[in-house]
């Protein structure tokens, strides 16, 4: 789950009301997220990086993820560590919640499309 492939959404909120915990592994879409301009133009504007706000969405969810952020270096964990600043003001106030549906509706993507790009990566 990320704010480009939503779908499982119903199913975990699902999953979360019947007990169960749960974990997001690919919360920045292997880095995918960051190079979307919608997501890009609403971190600016929250004052956030595209990072903060595309984990913070993530957990700003119903279904009350952990997020594992796969940062490798001290600077991307430490900016991560940001979403969770940044997830308060999307559930806390009214701008956040307005730039939380905003990267709702403006970075899903088909998840049929979602799957047919993350397939053709390279892999290291």
């Amino acid at each position: 789950y990320n704010v480009l492939e939503q779908k499982p959404g119903t199913a975990l909120l699902e999953a979360r009301e019947s007990g169960m915990d749960i974990i997001i592994k690919e919360g920045l879409a292997n880095g995918r997220t960051l190079r979307h301009p919608r997501l890009a133009e609403l971190s600016e504007r929250m004052g956030c990086g595209a990072d903060q706000l595309a984990l913070g969405v993530v957990l700003a969810q119903p279904f009350r993820p952990r997020v594992l952020s796969g940062a490798v270096t001290t600077d991307q964990l430490s900016s991560n560590l940001g979403a969770v600043g940044v997830c308060e003001k999307l559930t806390t106030t009214d701008e956040g919640r307005r730039v939380l549906e905003e990267v709702m509706d403006g970075c899903r993507m088909d998840s049929e499309e979602y799957w047919k790009d993350r397939s053709a990566l390279r892999w290291n």
